[in-house]
């Protein structure tokens, strides 16, 4: 009974989200924002092993040694490399980065986080701290910008596979047209035989 009172305080004084709020646009310059905002708020804590950019040929290691942040935090910050990935195919992945980073709250002077509780069913106790600022009057457009980037970090070669699927789709549609010429030609000769 008592959990059930805590989940509905909890629903009460949580933020609450509009389904279409987060609107991530991975254009290239929401991208190249991302990655800015990215440097700034979260290499701290969270490295991108397999991000290959301009400036990162080798991955992006975290600016904090990840035992001092596990003594700090509890737990080691994890690489972020795949996390849009993770969390959900295509967009959804980075819905989820762009929710956690703009659903912290506070109750009793503690930090909450709704996101990470409708995942874990908890009291949306999280070791993360927020990253940028609760009161930043740009939260939702940084968080959108920043999950842009993860997502683009996560599937890198995403446009061009989008390219290639209708060259694809044209190459697949001609093999099967000139299979089934094949079909019909090798079986009218086999059929002539047959008969005659």
């Amino acid at each position: 009974m008592l959990k059930i009172i805590f989940l509905i305080l909890l629903a009460f004084a949580a933020p609450a989200f509009a389904k279409d709020d987060a609107e991530i646009k991975l254009t290239p310059e929401s991208i190249e924002r991302g990655r800015t905002l990215y440097t700034q708020y979260c290499v701290a804590c969270h490295g991108l092993k397999y991000y290959r950019g301009e400036d990162a040929k080798t991955g992006l290691p975290p600016a904090m040694d990840p035992q001092m942040a596990e003594a700090a935090f509890g737990v080691a910050p994890p690489d972020l490399s795949l996390m849009a990935s993770a969390r959900g195919r295509g967009i959804e992945g980075a819905t989820y980065i762009y929710r956690l980073l703009t659903s912290y709250y506070t109750v009793n002077g503690q930090i909450r986080n709704k996101a990470f509780a409708e995942e874990t069913k908890t009291d949306g106790a999280i070791a993360m701290p927020p990253p940028i600022p609760m009161d930043d009057p740009a939260l939702k457009e940084k968080a959108r910008d920043i999950s842009a980037f993860l997502l683009k970090v996560s599937d890198p070669s995403a446009d061009e596979r989008r390219g290639l699927g209708p060259w694809v789709m044209v190459y697949m549609i001609l093999l099967t047209g000139v299979l089934y010429l094949l079909n019909r030609y090798t079986w009218r000769e086999v059929k002539k035989k047959l008969k005659g």
